[in-house]
């Protein structure tokens, strides 16, 4: 089926979870039908693999707009419907069973299927959290595009571990937090149960600034270099520990975050995040072609007639954004970048007004996008340097969401948007054009 190239896009990302949940009584209760949405999505789509000839890449994946930040949802070239059944029960706030089942068909990309999308037992105690199972994540203070993990991402099976935000015992205006999981990633991997780890800690000061760390850490699974077994996972959260012949033993991302809220302008937040796949001892050199860079504007009280929100993310990624030379499908899971969509070697300004009336929100949107085809060297001496220039891929995006509350408990969403892309795999002169539809109807009892 071919599509014309501006054609209509629903964001379900809004819909991605449920609504605000209800008190829950202090014995056994059970919510069987929590949430059930009914989708459909068609793309008449250029989807492009990170890795090009003119290119290659170590990361699987590909860039597709009716993909992003879709939390690893069934997308792409095609036509597909899918439905979404949530499920709960537990013991008052202490225990959390949880489901979501996903059945879809469609084309190649939306191959009929029964899913278990999530599936999780969580146990809560105070500020104290433990889970267990298949669940989705993000990290950092972006509004779309956090670098570590991010909406992007297909839900993770893995143990997690949090201490919700505490206040410090000598400074109550200052809250401490923690997180850690440990996950076993979905194939496509290149060692097939490779394991990945995260560390996050936090401080939220006077509730008007956060400053976080991120630390991933991905080793292991069927054929990979040895990491030395549980010391061995141990040492490697200090230091590179083990060198083989195949290679290192682990694959690192380091990041660190600010964000800080300024209500009185209109509700202002402002974030900064910088991720690195390596550093250097040319630290600078390092910060300029290794890291990536997120910087970000919330604007969510402006209140100018019907204008009500505005979000603006500035994105840069380095060189080689989640890849990794022996993990070579990089840092990603069930075939979806954890961090940015972008991929390596990208730039994106994105930018999104919320115009509200009643029960109806209009979200026009807009994203510019390149992609650098140079080719790089590197050593400790002088760092990263460029040693061929290639050609750049231009992407211009243009759309609209909506999101409409028909009932208390029904919601419809849908959208457009279109894709021009210059330069298309890196080869100049080639120009291929996108677009597609997605819309969802939610129902929340």
């Amino acid at each position: 089926m071919r599509l014309p190239s501006c054609a209509i896009l629903a964001t379900v990302a809004s819909l991605a979870g449920p609504a605000a949940a209800a008190p829950r009584p202090d014995d056994l209760w059970i919510d069987p039908l929590e949430r059930a949405a009914l989708l459909f999505s068609a793309a008449d789509e250029y989807d492009r693999p990170y890795s090009v000839p003119a290119r290659p890449r170590d990361l699987a994946g590909f860039i597709a707009l009716s993909c992003e930040y879709q939390e690893g949802r069934p997308c792409g070239d095609g036509v597909g419907t899918a439905l979404e059944l949530d499920s709960e029960a537990g013991w008052g706030s202490l225990l959390t069973a949880a489901t979501r089942a996903r059945a879809s068909a469609g084309t190649d990309r939306y191959a009929s299927q029964l899913i278990l999308d999530r599936a999780y037992l969580r146990f809560t105690a105070g500020p104290f959290l433990l889970q267990i199972g298949r669940d989705a994540l993000a990290l950092g203070p972006a509004v779309r595009a956090g670098l570590m993990v991010s909406s992007n991402a297909a839900p993770q099976d893995g143990i997690r571990a949090q201490l919700k935000p505490v206040a410090l015992p000598f400074a109550p205006d200052i809250r401490f937090s923690l997180l850690y999981f440990l996950d076993r990633l979905r194939d496509p991997q290149r060692f097939h149960g490779t394991l990945l780890d995260c560390t996050r800690a936090q401080l939220d000061f006077w509730n008007r600034v956060q400053l976080g760390g991120s630390r991933l850490l991905m080793l292991g699974g069927d054929g990979a270099p040895d990491y030395g077994g549980f010391s061995g996972f141990i040492l490697e959260h200090f230091g590179r520990t083990h060198e083989t012949a195949a290679g290192t033993a682990e694959n690192n991302r380091l990041s660190f975050d600010l964000s800080i809220r300024v209500p009185e302008l209109r509700g202002a937040r402002l974030y900064y995040e910088i991720a690195f796949e390596d550093t250097r001892k040319a630290f600078w050199n390092s910060v300029r072609y290794d890291a990536d860079h997120l910087v970000g504007i919330e604007l969510a009280e402006l209140k100018l007639g019907a204008w009500r929100r505005l979000f603006i993310e500035l994105e840069h990624t380095g060189w080689v954004s989640q890849e990794h030379s022996v993990f070579n499908t990089g840092m990603t899971n069930a075939g979806r970048t954890l961090g940015s969509a972008l991929g390596p070697d990208g730039t994106s300004l994105w930018l999104r007004a919320d115009f509200e009336a009643g029960r109806f929100v209009l979200s026009p949107w807009v994203e510019w996008l390149r992609f650098s085809g140079d080719q790089y060297g590197s050593d400790q001496t002088r760092g990263v340097f460029v040693t061929v220039v290639g050609p750049i891929e231009h992407r211009q995006r243009l759309g609209a969401d909506t999101q409409v509350a028909l009932t208390q408990s029904l919601a419809l969403s849908g959208g457009v948007f279109g894709e021009r892309i210059g330069n298309a795999d890196l080869v100049n002169g080639s120009t291929k054009y996108s677009g597609g539809l997605r819309a969802a109807l939610t129902w929340t009892p």
